[in-house]
């Protein structure tokens, strides 16, 4: 991590790797500039006249106050390297005139007329009130081949840091970091806007950019796009990129840039030409030169823009904020959602997921559902799903370009056509009507349970979307359970519908004993393909293994999950893994210790069926494999029974 922090900043000071994989990025390279680059710290590069200024500790052998130099001994210096037709950087020169002194100069922007930079360096007027030489912002004036009246800016404080300035294309915003009191926790990015010859009170950017984390290192492009670093929440392995679109001046949501810009160590300093397609990073990544190093990234393919999104009741265009809303590609070998990110869902508390190409998710949260607003690619298609309980499930495919012609892009949704569903339970042997019988109906569209009580006479009764499927499962203890499944399309709501019988079969054969070793499969806990949440249809077992475990104390198990053979074999192994822990999880939601738990992803290792990567299946056919099964692996009470 580089020296040019606030003092006493706690931020990781080496590369520490993480088991999170970038995701991937297809438009972007990403390569060493070896000729700037040494042993030592080497960051902030930044485009300017015909070259580049950045900040190295090369030049120095001093030993600096601050908590965080002493483990290095070297303070931090600008420097200007020429650049020829070729891209290739002649030997840096240290900047003259009235910068790099005693103390650490560095991450520095230029007016546009290239006269005047604004620059970090230590309080040159003392220590805090804790004894700290912090940062603060300088600006310095050109003049025959030298840097120099240095000033410090009004907005500056012995007792925090002000930090990392940049510079808006017509130079009348300033960005920068800082810890000042009043933030979100750690470093914040804030702006002050050009107000005579000074500059007026910092505005904090706010939750969209700044977390409890650090937020350091901001850069405006010249298309008002704000780059900056994070270690917060959104993060996936030390710092990352981040972007913002700015309105104003204030920013959109931010937006994690993918690899090969992020990798699993610290990626800050991201600066761009006026065109945006062509800059720099520092990262401490594996195969650089020294602690930072300084890397030059290309851009190649089209950035995306913002688009707006609200779910409406068709009937009367009320806005719903309550829908639940997931996008994705539609094109598997599409470039995305924006930076790499390949779905997106959204719940009705606003809070979304993104779901990452290499499976691993990251979450935040919007004010509300119908204020959706996520990056789509020009040219692209994208797949929209909308539920809402008590309304049609909504599918449609839309491009990229009808998202964004309107400011807002409409999702109607409307109320289905129901029917009444009536239905009586009986013994199968007898043809007695059973009474007290649990019948649970799962509504395929929603993913919700219902769950009913047959009366004294054994019958049921419940309201269905017609244009839904639905599986019904009737059960009663000392019976086999009874399943029915009922397709959209067969099913006429325009017809009085007869009533339907489930017949249950008394119990042909005792529950297994259980002792170690004993393997039962969940026929239950099934999940949907490519996924690892526990649907609600799952929760009978899993409830009945959790009243089992609440039963007997010394009971203990291994919940195993399988995966069908659609996908990589690495995949199908780290999903299985992901399900099994969700299974765990649901588990020991219910009051059971974690301890007396483990999980074991198998992949697809274990086919129950012909359904292997070179035979064609149905839906059904897969959904077999994707199964739950529980491995007893301590028990030491005699005679339990499942």
């Amino acid at each position: 991590m580089t020296l040019l922090l606030p003092a006493g900043w706690a931020g990781a000071q080496q590369a520490v790797p993480v088991s999170l994989q970038p995701a991937p990025g297809g438009n972007y390279t990403v390569e060493n500039v070896q000729e700037l680059n040494t042993q030592f710290l080497d960051y902030c590069a930044v485009p300017f006249g015909g070259g580049v200024v950045f900040t190295s500790a090369r030049g120095s052998n001093g030993v600096f106050v601050c908590d965080q130099d002493l483990a290095t001994g070297r303070y931090s210096d600008l420097y200007f390297a020429k650049q020829d037709a070729e891209g290739r950087f002649f030997y840096p020169d240290m900047l003259h005139g009235d910068i790099n002194g005693k103390y650490h100069d560095g991450a520095a922007t230029f007016t546009p007329d290239g006269r005047t930079m604004i620059f970090s360096r230590n309080n040159l007027n003392g220590q805090s009130s804790t004894g700290l030489i912090d940062l603060k912002i300088y600006t310095a004036n050109w003049s025959d081949g030298d840097w120099v009246g240095t000033q410090e800016l009004p907005f500056n404080g012995a007792d925090f840091a002000t930090c990392h300035p940049t510079l808006t294309a017509n130079g009348q915003l300033l960005f920068f970091a800082s810890n000042r009191p009043g933030g979100y926790g750690g470093m914040d990015i804030y702006v002050s806007k050009k107000e005579g010859e000074s500059w007026g009170a910092p505005i904090n950017l706010g939750p969209d950019v700044n977390s409890g984390g650090h937020e350091i290192f901001p850069f405006i492009s010249a298309d008002n796009t704000l780059y900056f670093s994070s270690d917060g929440p959104r993060s996936r392995g030390g710092l990352d990129v981040f972007s913002a679109a700015m309105k104003g001046i204030l920013p959109g949501e931010a937006m994690r840039l993918s690899a090969p810009v992020n990798s699993a160590y610290d990626d800050f300093a991201f600066t761009a030409d006026r065109v945006n397609k062509v800059g720099f990073l520092t990262s401490n990544r594996p195969g650089g030169k020294g602690q930072d190093d300084i890397y030059r990234w290309k851009f190649s393919g089209v950035r995306p823009v913002m688009a707006s999104i609200c779910v409406v009741e068709k009937n009367t265009g009320n806005r719903i904020n309550d829908a639940t809303l997931r996008i994705q590609p539609a094109d598997g070998n599409s470039t995305g959602l924006g930076f790499g990110q390949n779905q997106i869902s959204i719940t009705p508390d606003g809070q979304y997921v993104v779901l990452y190409a290499d499976g691993f998710p990251s979450t935040g949260s919007f004010s509300k559902s119908c204020e959706v607003k996520v990056p789509v690619v020009p040219g692209e298609n994208y797949q929209l799903e909308v539920n809402k309980e008590g309304y049609q499930p909504m599918l449609l495919q839309v491009t990229a370009a009808q998202l964004t012609a309107e400011s807002e892009y409409l999702v109607p949704i409307e109320k289905p056509a129901t029917a009444a569903f009536t239905g009586v339970v009986r013994n199968k042997a007898t043809n007695a009507p059973l009474p007290s019988s649990t019948v649970k109906v799962f509504n395929r569209c929603t993913g919700k349970v219902y769950e009913f009580s047959t009366d004294a006479k054994g019958n049921f009764r419940f309201d269905f979307d017609c244009r839904c499927e639905y599986g019904v499962v009737a059960e009663k203890d000392g019976f086999d359970q009874q399943r029915k499944l009922w397709k959209a399309g067969e099913i006429n709501c325009n017809e009085r519908l007869p009533a339907v019988t489930l017949y249950l079969a008394p119990e042909a054969k005792a529950a297994p004993v259980l002792e170690v070793g004993t393997v039962i499969e969940l026929e239950n806990v099934y999940y949907d393909y490519n996924q690892f949440f526990i649907r609600s249809d799952a929760a009978a077992d899993l409830d009945h293994v959790v009243d089992l475990m609440k039963k007997y104390p010394s009971l203990e198990i291994e919940l195993g999950s399988h995966t069908d053979a659609r996908g990589s074999d690495s995949y199908n192994v780290r999903l299985s893994q992901q399900r099994a822990e969700a299974a765990v999880k649901y588990v020991v939601s219910k009051g059971i210790s974690k301890r007396r738990l483990s999980a074991r992803g198998y992949g697809e290792t274990r086919l129950v069926n012909h359904c292997n990567n070179e035979v064609e299946c149905s839906e059904e056919e897969h959904q077999e494999n994707r199964r739950t099964e529980i491995k007893i692996t301590r028990l030491e009470e005699k005679g339990v029974k499942y």
